[in-house]
């Protein structure tokens, strides 16, 4: 009898474990909320050879990451295109318009990563898929973590990339030549984030 409530013991303390196992698992990566007014995303185009800035007043990021359990991390971002500002009122109503991000039809920009790897450091890169107007496409996504302390609940997300706006649709009509606007468009973007409690 006694030997029979050892077994037991033993084996109930193995599920316990077990358990304990899989919850410190699954609570691995850390899920974090961005704080709007403290973030911002940019876009950088060229035309006629000379830079201008643009930015996207209204966007959301959901991070769910931890860097030392990156198989269960994963970065998605929806992008409000109707709150594109470059600070000229003429160009931002083009920017709306059916030529280049055509709103009444794609409101929204929306990226989903498939796969996050580190580069080393405080580096990352989240493969996955950008959607924009009707095209969707795979694009690599740079970007740094950076905690505001150590085992701190405030962090940071920065990074950049350049995109080719032809590869989804953004420029019909006239704007399909890059004599005047270029193709690569830069983004930039840098998120404040806070650890969901």
């Amino acid at each position: 009898m006694k030997s029979t409530r050892h077994g037991l013991g033993i084996l109930l303390l193995g599920v316990l474990a077990g358990v304990a196992a899989t919850s410190t698992a699954c609570a691995a990566a850390v899920s974090w909320r961005m704080d709007a007014g403290s973030s911002e995303l940019k876009f950088t185009p060229r035309l006629a050879g000379g830079e201008f800035a643009g930015r996207f007043e209204r966007f959301a990021t959901t991070l769910l990451f931890d860097p030392a359990d990156l198989a269960r991390s994963s970065l998605q971002v929806v992008v409000d295109l109707s709150s594109a500002r470059t600070g000229d009122s003429d160009r931002d109503t083009a920017l709306h318009g059916i030529d280049f991000f055509a709103i009444s039809r794609w409101p929204e920009a929306r990226f989903s990563s498939t796969r996050i790897r580190a580069l080393g450091g405080d580096r990352y890169e989240a493969a996955g898929k950008l959607t924009l107007r009707d095209s969707t496409r795979d694009i690599a996504l740079p970007f740094r973590f950076d905690l505001a302390a150590p085992g701190g609940r405030s962090a940071r997300l920065t990074g950049a990339t350049t995109l080719q706006r032809l590869q989804f649709g953004v420029g019909q009509g006239e704007w399909r030549s890059t004599e005047w606007l270029d193709d690569a468009v830069r983004i930039e973007f840098s998120v404040a984030l806070e650890a969901a409690r």
